[in-house]
């Protein structure tokens, strides 16, 4: 299925479905963000926020509202993804699609987060992650991106997060160095 804007903007408010390999993840569907999600998507995030190299600062309602009315406005070459198990929201991916800063070329896709519940187990958070990532792919390809990148900036469990991403079928192209002042 089609998760371009132009096709959100087709389907109206109807709640897009995007498709998964059924055999892989039986009581897995993968959709759109919308505003029902708000409070199980919260909980992941403050979960997710728990585990980053960020911790130690306060978490913010505010900001993560304002996130929210962003990926809900789903402005021109912006996705709010959700997985839910069970009928539930397990994890969340929401993600920006521009061209690079020096050329005119094919778009490309950042992905600014991607959060699964930490309470599932551990096979079950990683069905959701690639999930997750195979559907910022089917948008990116809707929009036909050149790349998507998919910014790792947690500073947890880095190997674990590098085994995932590579049974994505990403490639390590660099990294994040936190400099603190």
């Amino acid at each position: 299925m089609d998760i371009s804007q132009e096709s959100r903007s087709a389907m109206g408010s109807a709640r897009a479905e995007i498709e998964v390999d059924r055999k892989s993840f039986s009581g897995l569907r993968v959709r759109l963000f919308d505003e029902g999600d708000i409070p199980a998507v919260r909980d992941i995030m403050i979960q997710h926020h728990a585990t980053t190299v960020f911790r130690n600062q306060a978490f913010s309602d505010w900001k993560l509202k304002k996130h929210f009315q962003t990926i809900l406005s789903r402005p021109p070459r912006m996705v709010g993804i959700v997985a839910e198990w069970g009928g539930t929201p397990s994890g969340v991916a929401w993600a920006t699609a521009d061209s690079y800063m020096l050329s005119d070329g094919p778009l490309f896709a950042n992905v600014q987060v991607i959060a699964v519940d930490l309470t599932l187990g551990p096979t079950r958070r990683a069905k959701i992650f690639l999930a997750l990532v195979a559907a910022v792919r089917q948008w990116a390809v809707s929009l036909n991106a050149s790349h998507s990148f998919i910014h790792v900036t947690t500073g947890s469990n880095i190997k674990a997060t590098d085994r995932l991403m590579k049974a994505a079928g990403g490639r390590f192209v660099g990294g994040a160095y936190v400099v603190q002042v």
